[in-house]
């Protein structure tokens, strides 16, 4: 079975799974799909929030890529308000957004 990665449209909050890697379209808007990773389960189409986190997540440059043990992507935050904790501790001790997110409780 061919390596397959999620693809995302963050405006029309969907997911889809590609076995390449190209830009893709969302069939809805038409805007170029970001790649998420293959180990991104999107959240429920309905749950705002949990889109919130999602885009914040991929726009700061953390994917939800496997690592090479298989073991996940390692810490996300699944919250806004452990994103703003991250975001926060970010600012205050000045290190990059990626790894204060990728930090569990900073």
């Amino acid at each position: 079975m061919p390596h397959r990665s999620a693809y995302v449209c963050l405006s029309c909050r969907l997911s889809f799974k590609h076995s390449e890697y190209r830009a893709y379209q969302c069939p809805r808007c038409r805007r170029t799909l970001l790649l998420a990773g293959d180990s991104f389960e999107a959240p429920p189409r309905r749950d705002r929030d949990a889109w919130r986190v999602v885009s914040v997540l991929l726009h700061a440059g953390l994917g939800f890529r496997q690592r090479c043990c298989g073991c996940g992507p390692g810490y996300r935050p699944r919250t806004l308000r452990e994103v703003r904790e991250g975001l926060a501790y970010a600012r205050r001790r000045g290190v990059p957004v990626a790894r204060a997110l990728a930090t569990p409780s900073p």
